[in-house]
């Protein structure tokens, strides 16, 4: 078949390429082609089809008015074919371009285009006229004809799906789709006369190439000078020993596998960032294992003083290219990208372009727009579903309420044929690529994404192509910490001094809201058991807390406490082990006690780590004898090279990057000192840091008051777009008032600016804004200091209003209206209206003064760690709901609240006929036990106590 259109042609086609290959390997098809309008899916078609066996032909539609296929007969033609690719992204194709890369490549045009023959014929050596029935075949009078109708589908019962895939591309409903294909499918099949193309076709792509970028013909010597010059700088003339012979060692390394200019080019936009004030961080990953990254400033992590591996970076014997990944502020990453762009060149830096499919609920909610069915009707479906699994696998789940829905049953059947194909590009959100030469002569680029070019292969095999893969990755907390240093004089990033009090009290207490890798619920909660002192200890408790290793944390603290004994299993571990108490949880413990014990060099001692870490049976097996073996020619007893390997075998998985814990606990590390001396201004960029979350701010400033600091509520004359400190408190903004758009608060600045508000008759004589925005700054307290209480400004808010239109007609103090004073609401009502503009009480929640009276410090959130066992916490009652059970008992159910979270209680019959007093709005402490009901927690209360 000629003209076979993959999903990569997006919303064009259902055939995705595992599937083709597999019906084309069950019906004995030997060749096939790929000819979608881009070259998305090419790589994944050529390696499928040489895997099984299928000769990949290469295809390209173009449309220029009218459209045809050229094909590549062999790399040559496959360069052209992607520079054609490349310049029809950018909208510039032309039969000038077309006939200046047209050497090694075969063209077909369509019966329908045959206008472009003439044109086509004078360009290409090999042309053929495309035939898809009898009539179109015996019109054409060359004998140079083929058939090639277009395959859009794998099964001759699929094709009436496809026109659902238009109406899902073309945004209509199905009612309104013209849809004339016919015969579209790959079975029954018709491959006629597909010979005479298919013999001129024989395609060998090329990988592994030498494609990193070059700085100089002298890059060792460029990077070792450097290395020197700064090793002399922090050590003067006679640096210590293992510093030079750890350098010398890794420049060897370095430039025997090829990768200096990869280092200077690392080194040179890290430096353009630092050097125009983006935070950039410590390290990432294995690279901060390197003293040659060290000393040129890709990290400021010292590899020996943190006892650093290299070779778990780079390893002469892994034959890969390397990686550094690098974390920059998410705000800034696009400067840097834009900086390599400009000096290298943009077709030899470009960032990875990535695709979206059709999952289960999009291709539901796609489905259903096209058949116009109800959005509601939609989301009912939808939220049945679970994301995680494929809709034919959901079914069970969904049967029986499709079975009264057919209207969505009907939906569902045709979104399980979409689920899985591409619908969209997009970017990668960190991978970039590099070339010495232009990338559109080894991969077609796409220009479709911002005016830059993107790669047109995603990240699968540009590396195994030989391009340099790099992650430019955006880290918020890295712009939080460069906008709280921007406030604090004297002090920057590299600076904040190492092993404060403070700062490690931070982690000690877990006062660790805010900091970096130590937010978590969970995370919090190890830290109530571990209590870390010690920078050592951050580390550990990254290394820790995973998903795997968890298993170890209870063994882990009970030896910290002096309550299980460290078994090393022979002496000579304990210098490796000891740190971390005789339990391996770096990769790098594992590559040092093979080291150690069996003579392994450290870069088998890295394979042998890969090889555990991915349980590759067969090389295991082969090691364990080589460990053994090896232990034992070093002295070591049997038994006790066994039980070695087999515990670091246990371990292999688990076992965590060292260089990337120490790395990543230095940004959480500095964090905490600024938390713990610069308080204030820590907490009010961490609040703007959250300005468009509900339940970050919520929860953010119940952490001030925790730690006693002030957010004073939003004042017409002193607050802005954003939070700020004055007098030491903290302001909250304009912006997060419910109501209250970013446009709103740019007037009331404007005119601000010119004269702060007299009082409310200024403002809106001065400020036009909707009755609603009124009334919620007033709620919101914005006018607390400008003469009248609330309940005064919101029982008068028409008159107001009247006022503000009259206003610019009037003299400023003619005809002000007198307001009818009132008393104020009562603290309660005072409470509700902060709720309704902000979503949360900001002044005061009224279970806060309670809790601390009561001195619990329990909160809804903890109650997770607590199942099963009885507690008590103080809740605000929000709703109650009462109910008589089949025994005509009566029972209640409320819905408790504090600062955080919301809680369901339960009130059994005899539980509730002794406290029938309980109320909405009352604040209560319950004692119940923890329990879950349909995966939630829950409390089953047996004591209530009323506080208020």
């Amino acid at each position: 078949m000629l003209n076979i259109k993959t999903c990569n042609y997006l919303l064009y086609s259902m055939i995705q390429i595992p599937q083709l290959i597999k019906v084309a390997k069950e019906n004995g098809i030997k060749v096939l082609t790929i000819t979608d309008n881009n070259m998305y899916g090419v790589l994944d078609f050529y390696k499928e089809c040489l895997k099984n066996d299928i000769k990949p032909v290469i295809g390209l539609e173009i449309s220029l008015d009218e459209k045809f296929v050229l094909y590549c007969q062999n790399y040559n033609g496959y360069k052209n074919l992607i520079k054609i690719s490349t310049i029809m992204s950018e909208g510039n194709l032309n039969l000038d371009v077309i006939n200046r890369y047209a050497s090694d490549i075969i063209a077909i045009v369509p019966y329908e285009s045959k206008v472009l023959y003439k044109d086509l014929n004078k360009i290409f050596k090999y042309i053929f006229i495309g035939y898809k029935n009898i009539e179109q075949k015996n019109k054409i009078k060359s004998d140079n004809k083929v058939y090639m109708n277009e395959v859009l589908c794998l099964y001759k019962e699929d094709e009436p799906y496809l026109k659902y895939l238009q109406a899902i591309k073309e945004g209509k409903k199905i009612s309104d789709i013209v849809f004339d294909k016919q015969d579209v499918s790959l079975l029954p099949m018709r491959d006629i006369d597909s010979d005479k193309v298919f013999d001129l076709c024989d395609l060998e792509l090329k990988f592994h190439q030498n494609l990193m970028p070059v700085i100089s013909d002298n890059s060792y010597k460029i990077l070792k000078d450097k290395c020197v010059s700064v090793l002399k700088e922090k050590f003067g003339e006679s640096a210590p020993r293992i510093y030079v012979e750890r350098l010398k060692k890794e420049l060897e390394i370095i430039n025997k596998m090829g990768f200096c200019d990869y280092f200077l080019i690392v080194s040179d936009y890290i430096n353009y960032a630092k050097n125009n004030n983006i935070l950039v961080g410590p390290g990432r990953g294995s690279a901060a294992g390197s003293i040659v990254a060290y000393l040129t400033n890709i990290t400021t992590i010292d590899p020996i003083k943190y006892n650093l591996l290299f070779e778990r970076f780079l390893n002469p014997e892994r034959v890969t290219m390397p990686d550094i990944d690098v974390d920059f502020e998410d705000s800034r990453r696009d400067e840097v990208i834009n900086y390599c762009i400009s000096k290298y060149g943009s077709k030899k830096v470009a960032p990875i372009i990535t695709f979206g499919t059709l999952g289960a609920r999009q291709a539901i909610r796609d489905v259903g727009r096209t058949c116009d069915v109800s959005l509601k009707k939609i989301d009912i479906l939808c939220k049945r579903l679970n994301p995680m699994i494929l809709l034919k696998d959901n079914y069970k789940n969904v049967k029986d309420f499709l079975e009264i829905n057919p209207e969505l049953k009907k939906i569902y059947k045709i979104a399980m044929k979409f689920e899985g194909i591409k619908r969209h590009t997009s970017v990668h959100a960190a991978g970039i690529v590099m070339s010495r030469i232009d990338l559109d002569e080894v991969i077609p680029l796409d220009k479709g994404h911002g005016g830059f070019y993107t790669t047109g292969y995603d990240m699968t095999y540009l590396e195994e192509i030989g391009l340099l893969k790099m992650d430019f990755l955006g880290l918020k907390n890295l712009s939080l910490i460069n906008n709280i240093l921007s406030e604090i004089k004297g002090l920057d990033f590299d600076t904040i001094p190492e092993n404060d009090f403070k700062a490690l009290k931070i982690f000690e207490e877990v006062n660790t809201v805010g900091i970096f890798q130590f937010e978590s619920g969970g995370m919090m909660n190890f830290l109530k058991k571990f209590k870390p002192k010690t920078f050592e200890d951050i580390v550990s408790a990254l290394a820790l807390f995973r998903p795997g290793p968890m298993q170890n944390i209870e063994s882990y603290i009970k030896r910290i406490r002096g309550k299980e004994k460290i078994n090393y299993i022979h002496s000579d571990l304990e210098k490796i082990l000891k740190p971390t108490y005789g339990i391996i949880i770096y990769q790098e413990q594992i590559m040092q006690i093979a080291s150690l014990m069996a003579g392994y060099s450290m870069a088998e001692a890295d394979n042998l780590r890969r090889a555990m870490s991915k349980k590759k049976e067969a090389i295991l097996l082969k090691e364990k004898d080589k460990f053994i073996t090896q232990s034992i020619d070093r002295g070591y007893d049997e038994k006790v090279a066994k039980e070695v390997y087999d515990l670091i075998l246990k371990f292999a998985s688990y076992g965590f990057n060292r260089s990337h814990s120490v790395a990543y606990a230095m940004i959480s590390y500095k964090m905490a000192y600024l938390k713990a001396h610069y308080p204030v201004i820590f907490m009010k960029n961490l609040l703007s840091s959250a300005i468009n979350s509900e339940v970050k701010t919520k929860e953010y400033i119940y952490e001030c008051k925790k730690n006693g600091l002030s957010v004073k509520g939003p004042n017409i004359n002193i607050s802005s777009d954003n939070y700020i400190v004055l007098s030491g408190n903290i302001v909250f903004p304009l912006t997060n008032i419910k109501s209250i758009g970013i446009n709103v608060v740019s007037s009331v600045l404007k005119e601000r600016a010119n004269g702060d508000f007299k009082d409310i008759f200024d403002f809106v004589r001065r400020c036009k804004i909707s009755v609603k925005a009124l009334e919620n700054l007033i709620k919101a307290s914005a006018f607390e200091n400008l003469g009248y209480n609330k309940r005064t400004l919101l029982e008068n808010l028409e008159l107001i209003m009247n006022y503000g239109e009259l206003g610019e007609l009037l003299d400023e103090e003619f005809l002000k209206p007198e307001l009818e004073i009132k008393n104020e609401y009562s603290k309660a009502e005072l409470m509700e209206l902060e709720l309704d503009v902000f979503g949360f009480y900001l002044s005061n929640h009224p279970v806060t003064e309670y809790r601390l009276r009561e001195n619990s410090s329990l909160e809804i959130k903890d109650l997770s760690s607590y199942f099963d066992k009885v507690v008590s916490v103080v809740i605000y009652t929000d709703k109650i709901k009462k109910i008589t059970t089949k025994k005509n008992e009566e029972m209640l159910f409320i819905t408790g609240t504090d600062e955080l979270s919301k809680l369901d209680i339960v009130l059994f019959p005899k539980i509730y006929n002794n406290f029938m007093f309980v109320a909405e709005g009352d604040v209560l402490k319950i004692t119940g036990r923890v329990e879950k009901r349909f995966d939630k927690l829950q409390l089953v209360a047996n004591k209530i106590e009323k506080l208020n």
